[in-house]
């Protein structure tokens, strides 16, 4: 299962400086994990070689107004791009104008103006929209500019909140921490993570080798490990996976069902672990004399069958946790004595 971080706000209209106001600072958008941002407050750069663009009629789609910027770096097969906007909220006093505007821009040299290329459509809009960006290339910095739209009319542009979060194949990072298992306390497991070069695995204490996909882990408790890939602009991206440390079971080979109240049932420590366990027990013919799907409380054999208490002697049982392991599967004898 993979997990990501997902920040998704109400999007109250708040007066600050904007951080992502200039492209070199530019917020960094990770594979499916949505940012909250806002153009309020923002200014443009206007001129040859600037940022923003040559002057205040844009570079591509649109006139230039508070102008916020957030990029995003392809993965190493690159491709189709998605970029999403939603939960738009701009200001409504009168005079503003209500729709942003955005594209996505390619630029050989960094915030650079006049390197600058269109790599998508361009939208104007105060509803939900997304921005395509075909075939991008590899391991590459790409840019998403956010104006605020101004029509004649308005006293203002729009100045609005809204979420934004990037998908599709170009960007796209798989990590997956595998299976979890169940091992008793002493025993070991193997994980089998898959994901991008220099993913790690954590804690680290109880592994043969955090830094290899594939590490053996002997934890002495149950314990949640984690594999995490982080990218070189900071995106962090994980999945987890569970291993159960049991207690090993501690079955004993004799008991005395005569009700004084010392021994009068088969004891089997630690089997209430497994509450889908199933618990079968054979006199000496083979015939089944006791059989329960989890064992504790009402369900435990008190050397009885149908109510009648079984003659002295050795029976034979099977027990099987039920986990799906043949290691998990246990048999052997108990006596019964009066």
């Amino acid at each position: 299962m993979k997990h990501f971080l997902y920040l998704i706000f109400s999007i109250p209209i708040i007066v600050f400086s904007q951080g992502n106001n200039n492209c070199v600072n530019a917020t960094t958008l990770c594979y499916n994990q949505t940012q909250f941002a806002s153009n309020q407050n923002a200014t443009v750069s206007a001129c040859n070689g600037c940022e923003d663009g040559a002057s205040l009629s844009g570079n591509f789609c649109y006139e230039l107004n508070n102008t916020v910027w957030f990029n995003f770096t392809t993965n190493n097969s690159g491709g189709d791009v998605f970029v999403n906007f939603s939960n738009i909220n701009c200001d409504n006093t009168n005079g503003f104008n209500n729709s942003i505007q955005a594209t996505v821009i390619s630029a050989s040299i960094p915030c650079d103006e006049s390197t600058y290329n269109l790599v998508s459509n361009c939208e104007t809009s105060n509803s939900d929209f997304q921005l395509t960006a075909n075939n991008l290339l590899p391991n590459t910095t790409y840019y998403i500019q956010v104006d605020g739209d101004s029509i004649s009319g308005d006293l203002f542009p729009a100045s609005c909140g809204f979420n934004i979060s990037v998908e599709g194949e170009g960007v796209e990072v798989l990590i997956d921490a595998g299976e979890g298992s169940s091992i008793f306390r002493g025993e070991s497991t193997t994980l089998n993570g898959t994901g991008p070069a220099n993913s790690v695995w954590s804690p680290a204490s109880t592994l043969s080798d955090p830094i290899s996909p594939q590490t053996i882990a002997t934890p002495p408790v149950t314990t949640t490990y984690f594999y995490t890939y982080v990218t070189a602009d900071g995106c962090a991206y994980v999945d987890e996976v569970t291993v159960v440390v049991q207690e090993t079971l501690i079955i004993t080979n004799t008991f005395t069902p005569n009700d004084d109240g010392i021994n009068d049932y088969w004891h089997i420590s630690s089997i209430e672990n497994f509450p889908t366990a199933k618990i079968s027990v054979y006199d000496r013919w083979g015939q089944l004399v006791f059989k329960s799907v989890g064992y504790g409380g009402e369900k435990v054999w008190t050397g009885k069958q149908n109510g009648i208490t079984v003659p002295s002697g050795v029976y034979f049982y099977i027990i099987d946790l039920n986990t799906e392991s043949d290691e998990d599967l246990f048999s052997g004898y108990v006596t019964v004595i009066k």
